[in-house]
């Protein structure tokens, strides 16, 4: 059967970093220009094609290219999947809508954050299957079933929700989590457009690609749909599985591995036998992770940094105790303290996620937030504003407060993605307008120092580094001094 895997190019920009499945994207210049292979979309490429179906997948971002390119390449496909979320969700409705309309036989299917937290709301988008949670034994099973033209047992597939021909929702059970992670194969990396060059200014080796080799997130962070989608329990890849995979993408020509697993550090033990791993085969790579500052150590730091871990990425989120126990945040501002200092003792870069308009959020509160970032000196930062996602305790309690938020899209955007508050006046104590005013001139008083610029320039090693430091630099020069600029 002939499916096609799709990344939409949507409003021609191609800076847009939408690969985690649970939905907290991000795009525009506040984070660099970045960009990511999509590394959840070439997972269900992959698990599919082992299946053997043809697969024609397109990233149409990455390539830019308009919508007739994609209905062309796609023609005779009988199933159209994408992902999607909530600041999405009406854009890629749209864009399958417009597909269909070429191929009217083609079924459409998304997953991701919308239609696990909102099934009904998406399928009210004209999409025929909602998938919820995680997708990639769900999409095989689907698949499995319209390959045999057997829509009744298609309709019946466990995490799936679709309508019957009288237009009822079929709300099925939603299928358990993944365990055996082990299972999951290597991302068939070919699928990639050729000649793409996914820039991203904190990746110091191209090409390079995304990979999860853990599912799920010891928080519970209120603001976080992670937890929600995936579950608080983490399971993981084995340490024996990760090398291997590891092995592949270096036989296949990447030079950089991005684990974007919620927190790769969340197994000690792990995390010291993957490294073992790595040198024990002797392969030579960087890499980058997440982490959470309560999970690392100096020692376990000294290892990842030795077996090429050259950044990690870090949420820190504000520099006030109180609104991190109020979003149950879970760390304290000491780990956080500690964390970073570790990491720029053993030699690693850091990068650090921080927020404003949180729960308790106050003008004096989010100037302690600044205070910490340039306190712990990240090598690069983010700063947003707390949006409230369908499927997390804080957007239940806004819905509580302002029914008007309906399913999360009906207001949502790319263009205002954590850059303008959303309902933030329900729970914090700082105008909108100041939020967004607030992002920018933390923008500008952590990039534009002196001393910081000129770090920067001292860092540099390779070719690609410098092009980050240029790229990165006046895009995110572009967004803090520009009043008009996403």
């Amino acid at each position: 059967m002939k499916i096609a895997v799709i990344e939409p190019c949507l409003e021609n920009k191609k800076n847009v970093i939408r690969d985690v499945i649970y939905g907290c994207w991000c795009g525009g210049k506040r984070i660099g220009g970045a960009t990511v292979p999509p590394f959840e979309l070439l997972t269900v490429a992959t698990i599919l094609q082992q299946e053997g179906h043809e697969i024609v997948f397109v990233d149409a971002q990455a390539e830019q290219i308009e919508i007739d390119e994609v209905k062309r390449r796609i023609a005779g496909a009988r199933l159209a999947i994408m992902s999607t979320s909530v600041m999405t969700a009406n854009s890629d409705t749209d864009y399958l809508r417009e597909l269909k309309a070429a191929n009217p036989q083609m079924l459409t299917a998304v997953y991701g954050s919308h239609p696990t937290f909102q099934p009904e709301a998406t399928l009210e988008k004209g999409v025929d299957f909602a998938i919820q949670r995680e997708p990639e034994w769900v999409i095989r099973d689907l698949a499995r079933a319209l390959n045999d033209n057997d829509m009744v047992t298609a309709r019946a597939v466990q995490g799936t929700v679709s309508r019957d021909d009288n237009g009822e929702v079929i709300k099925n059970k939603r299928y358990a989590y993944i365990e055996d992670l082990d299972q999951i194969p290597p991302l068939n990396v070919n699928f990639l457009p050729k000649g793409v060059d996914y820039f991203n200014p904190i990746v110091k080796n191209l090409p390079y690609i995304t990979v999860s080799s853990s599912h799920g997130c010891p928080a519970k962070c209120s603001y976080c749909t992670a937890p929600f989608f995936h579950g608080t329990r983490t399971r993981f890849q084995s340490a024996g599985k990760v090398v291997e995979d590891v092995g592949y993408y270096l036989e296949n020509g990447m030079k950089e591995i991005y684990f974007r697993d919620e927190t790769f550090t969340a197994d000690r033990q792990r995390v010291f036998d993957i490294c073992a791993g790595i040198e024990q085969r002797g392969y030579k790579f960087s890499w980058i992770c997440n982490a959470r500052v309560d999970t690392v150590d100096f020692e376990m730091l000294k290892a990842m940094k030795k077996a090429g871990c050259h950044l990690i990425k870090f949420g820190a989120e504000s520099g006030n105790q109180e609104v991190l126990d109020a979003v149950k945040k879970g760390i304290t501002l000491e780990q956080t303290r500690e964390a970073f200092k570790w990491c720029n003792e053993v030699g690693i870069a850091t990068h650090g996620h921080f927020m404003v308009g949180m729960p308790g959020e106050t003008y004096d509160t989010m100037e302690e937030t600044l205070d910490l970032a340039i306190e712990i000196k990240p090598t690069t930062a983010t700063f947003g504003i707390c949006t409230p996602y369908p499927g997390t305790p804080l957007f239940r309690e806004v819905k509580r407060m302002d029914e008007s938020i309906d399913d999360g899209a009906k207001n949502a955007s790319m263009d205002r993605l954590h850059i303008q508050g959303s309902f933030n006046h329900l729970y914090c104590d700082v105008d909108a307008d100041d939020l967004s005013k607030t992002v920018k001139r933390f923008y500008r008083r952590f990039y534009l120092r002196p001393s910081y610029i000129w770090l920067q320039f001292t860092r540099i090693r390779n070719s690609n580094m410098l092009r980050n430091v240029v790229i990165g630099g006046m895009n995110v020069f572009s967004f803090a001094t520009n009043k008009n600029s996403s």
